[in-house]
């Protein structure tokens, strides 16, 4: 059976790799505002799009480490000024402040500045003027990236979204799709699929605010960013999303629970994963040589180790000395005391290629999803120590699904911390059990970058592909729940029951009238006796 999958995917392979669907086509990528994680997902998409020999232009704040000559990239809004609306603030204290108080404290001025960055640079302004009906298909950054819809409509071409990671019911209401908040849980509630009361209450309630406050706020504010620049005569973003073509949604039904999905919204979970290269030779020198295994550590790209407190830094420190196994922790700062020898800190990692190699025990980890989607995709077990967004959602899913332990990194002991990574060494179901789940995760027809290139292509080919849209895409609120006809056979029962009501009372009247008539009858007769 496995053989026959394995036969089936190098055959697709095959077949993608020298048929294509469609013939070389001019494709922009909108992504002014991303983190390096989103980077990383949208770049395996162009680079597996420009070795199909189309033309891509891209527009981010990072460029490609490896220029292609069919690749024009434009960045007019830079890292420097990007990375610091995520990163900002101390994420230990942040974390302390829970979600509801980072969600309030989240300040998105910064895109304002973007907007304008973005919309005067001169390369944007030619491509604004010159580019019009010279695209086939824009891509767009679902997240944090809806005032480039000016550009989108400009261009006259079908257009896509990519989220990098399970979408809100606001960002696929426009597909015609909802996600039952009953067992769907919001991408940033640290609930499973099976929720309590309480929790369906707090995640129905966060569902829908979300969403309103989308159409109520999002909408007029994000498309007055473009229209400054553009005309006021530029339709709203609500307006140029009616036409929208496709969602590739980077989650995967094993990792971030099923859910009801349309024809135009894609799961490709997983797209940047891929087996491990080999490792730099001191990298490799140092983790072959673990005899008795290793663990990664690494808090993500958000998370700044300068920020650690030295408290928490020195726990970590001592509970790795102790250890039998090797410990290669990401980290571009000074410790605190002295490195422990069987410890390795590096600036920067391969971290997939280290969670490809045969000697991995454990990943401590933030919970980010690419973190996440590379241990399973590699079959390794993890500690999680989230800090916000949908991490939180992470990693308990994973621990649900038995392959991870969580800690509170304002609240753990160095015991704690002990007895988790020995639990996970000596307990041997949690590898079994993310083992199983990494055959799921890469039992596909396709890979993720296979699935994703497919349905770019599919969409260019058919010229925005109409007929994978739902007629839910043009149905209100109340139509599409069905809360007209709820209402309508609520009247239509309460007038059936009023008048088997009144019917009833006249049944009763006429039956008590000849009785009481009856009676008189009979009484007159007895007199005249």
């Amino acid at each position: 059976m496995c053989a026959n999958i394995k036969l089936l995917q190098i055959v697709t392979a095959f077949i993608l790799s020298s048929i294509s669907i469609c013939e070389s086509a001019n494709i922009l990528f909108l992504l002014p505002i991303a983190t390096k994680s989103h980077i990383n997902i949208f770049n395996s998409v162009i680079l597996g799009l420009a070795e199909r020999d189309h033309n891509i232009t891209v527009v981010a704040p990072l460029k490609l480490k490896t220029p292609l000559k069919n690749v024009r990239e434009i960045s007019p809004v830079p890292f420097d000024i990007v990375n610091p609306a995520f990163t900002s603030g101390d994420p230990f204290e942040r974390r302390k402040e829970g979600k509801i108080g980072a969600f309030l404290s989240w300040n998105s001025t910064f895109m304002e500045g973007a907007s304008d960055m973005l919309y005067r640079n001169e390369e944007i302004k030619e491509l604004i003027k010159t580019g019009a009906g010279s695209f086939d298909l824009v891509v767009v950054n679902a997240f944090m990236n809806h005032f480039v819809l000016g550009i989108v409509h400009k261009m006259q071409a079908p257009h896509m979204y990519v989220a990098t990671m399970p979408a809100l019911n606001a960002q696929v209401e426009k597909f015609g799709l909802y996600f039952p908040p009953s067992f769907v849980p919001c991408s940033f509630a640290a609930f499973s699929d099976r929720m309590n009361f309480k929790e369906r209450v707090v995640n129905f309630v966060a569902e829908h605010f979300i969403t309103v406050a989308t159409q109520l706020s999002w909408v007029p504010y994000l498309s007055k960013l473009y229209q400054d620049h553009l005309g006021s005569d530029v339709p709203n973003t609500y307006e140029i999303d009616k036409n929208v073509s496709l969602l590739l949604m980077n989650s995967h039904f094993s990792l971030t629970y099923p859910r009801p999905l349309m024809p135009d919204v894609v799961e490709v979970g997983g797209l940047h994963t891929r087996p491990s290269k080999p490792l730099p030779n001191d990298l490799d020198e140092f983790l072959s040589g673990a005899k008795d295994g290793f663990i990664l550590f690494s808090l993500g790209s958000i998370v700044q180790p300068k920020d650690m407190p030295v408290a928490t830094s020195k726990m970590f420190l001592n509970v790795f000395s102790k250890l039998k196994q090797r410990v290669i922790w990401k980290w571009d700062g000074d410790l605190p005391g002295e490195v422990p020898a069987n410890v390795k800190v590096a600036k920067w990692l391969p971290q997939q290629d280290i969670l490809g190699h045969p000697n991995i025990k454990i990943f401590i980890t933030h919970g980010g999803l690419l973190s996440t989607q590379e241990a399973v995709f590699h079959g390794v077990p993890l500690i999680g120590f989230p800090f916000f967004a949908d991490q939180d959602l992470n990693i308990i899913k994973a621990e649900k699904a038995g392959f991870a332990l969580s800690l509170e990194i304002n609240d753990f002991t160095e015991e704690m911390l002990e007895n988790a990574i020995n639990k996970i060494l000596t307990d041997d179901s949690y590898n079994k059990r993310v083992k199983q789940l990494s055959a799921v995760f890469r039992d596909r027809p396709m890979s993720p970058l296979e699935t994703a290139i497919y349905w770019v292509e599919y969409v260019i080919k058919y010229e925005g592909a109409p007929h994978l849209r739902s007629a839910g895409r043009d149905l209100s609120f109340a139509v599409y729940h069905s809360i007209d006809v709820v209402l309508f056979l609520a009247v239509c029962f309460v007038i059936v029951l009023y008048a088997f009501m009144k019917l009833l009372q006249l049944l009763v009247w006429c039956i008590r009238k000849l009785c009481v008539g009856g009676s008189k009858n009979e009484g007159k007769k007895l007199k005249t006796n």
